[in-house]
């Protein structure tokens, strides 16, 4: 798959997911729904079921929910792509429910995203969680040599517990050149063996160009009795860590580009992800899913920014009117919803920018 596709399947399945939740939550607040986009701009194609219509739009920068009541600024009519003429009675109108309903609906997008993510994260731990059974022992091997059989279950590498394939595999990978004492579970009972580590063909990675050197003894995963290592409890606890783990790194990185720790060079923009989701998708269904999820994690943390036309903006918005008992006026609104766009629009300069110089290698 070349990575203007992956780019178009990996952004438009996390626009859906996120105005998915918009979308949901505004119906059963009762709030009328005029139109639900993917992308920006003028309307492509699009058809009508009841009162919405959905379209895609000119500009793949993301999409939107047409809420009735939301957004009748002039501003954000040319982001949307125009106004709708539906009729719709005051009660179903965003403006007329209560701060909290608003700030339900408006927060959706980004639990869904986060939801998103830790869904993709726990199946793929599921997948993944193989306990460390030997299925085979290669000839001429340094673990035939140190005396593993197949149907070997590793319990422990070096004193180091081990419950998962990936654990074990990640382990041995990571030291090629060493000797490593092997804790197995055979009929019953517990023996050790010495095993040294071969290094394994070198591979050139095809991001950064380095040589990896990986270690291996020489055995394969047991692909008939398969069982795993974690039930789905472990799996979505394992997601959800992984989840939450990310977006405390994505954090870091910001309060780091806030600081001047990081340079602003680091961020990555449309072409980026697009190179990542051409290599991603071409790895594998569950390598894409990984990237997507990451990728989510990472929509969900930006939307939550506070600038004007973001989610976070319109929860500033709600929360000021929570607190001064009145909402910012329609004026207000408009010119700092407008302030929002321009920054978007420099932030996404600048992205691409950065993409264009590191891939020319500036």
């Amino acid at each position: 798959m070349n990575s203007i596709l992956a780019f178009v399947i990996v952004l438009g399945v996390l626009i859906v997911v996120h105005e998915f939740g918009h979308f949901i939550t505004a119906k059963l607040a009762g709030i009328a729904v005029p139109r639900f986009s993917i992308g920006l701009g003028p309307r492509v194609w699009g058809f009508r079921s009841g009162e919405t219509e959905y379209v895609i739009s000119a500009l793949p920068l993301g999409g939107y929910v047409k809420m009735a009541g939301m957004g009748e600024d002039e501003a954000l009519e040319t982001l949307e792509g125009g106004k709708s003429d539906l009729e719709v009675p005051p009660e179903r109108r965003f403006e007329s429910k209560a701060v909290a309903t608003r700030a339900a609906v408006i927060s959706a997008g980004v639990v869904m995203n986060f939801v998103f993510a830790i869904i993709a994260y726990s199946g793929l731990a599921y997948d993944r969680s193989w306990i460390p059974l030997i299925g085979g022992v290669r000839e001429d091997s340094p673990a035939q040599e140190a005396g593993v059989q197949a149907g070997d279950l590793i319990t422990a590498v070096d004193d180091q517990e081990i419950d998962m394939w990936l654990e074990f595999a990640g382990y041995v990978s990571q030291r090629p050149g060493e000797t490593v004492t092997l804790r197995v579970l055979r009929d019953g009972q517990e023996v050790e063996l010495q095993s040294r580590i071969e290094r394994a063909v070198t591979v050139v990675d095809s991001v950064s160009g380095d040589s990896i050197v990986h270690g291996q003894i020489g055995v394969y995963r047991d692909t008939i009795n398969v069982r795993r290592a974690l039930g789905l409890g472990g799996s979505l606890a394992a997601g959800t860590r992984q989840t939450f783990g990310i977006t405390g790194l994505i954090l870091e990185f910001l309060g780091q580009l806030i600081t001047g720790q990081a340079s602003a060079r680091d961020v990555g923009g449309p072409i980026l992800i697009g190179q990542l989701s051409g290599q991603a998708a071409r790895a594998g269904a569950a390598a894409l899913l990984n990237f997507m999820a990451f990728l989510s994690v990472n929509l969900a943390v930006l939307n939550l920014l506070p600038i004007p036309i973001l989610d976070g903006g319109h929860l500033v918005f709600l929360a000021v009117e929570a607190v001064r008992g009145r909402a910012l006026s329609l004026q207000t609104r408009a010119r700092l919803s407008q302030v929002g766009f321009i920054l978007i629009l420099a932030i996404m300069v600048w992205a691409i920018t950065s993409d264009v110089l590191r891939a020319t290698g500036n």
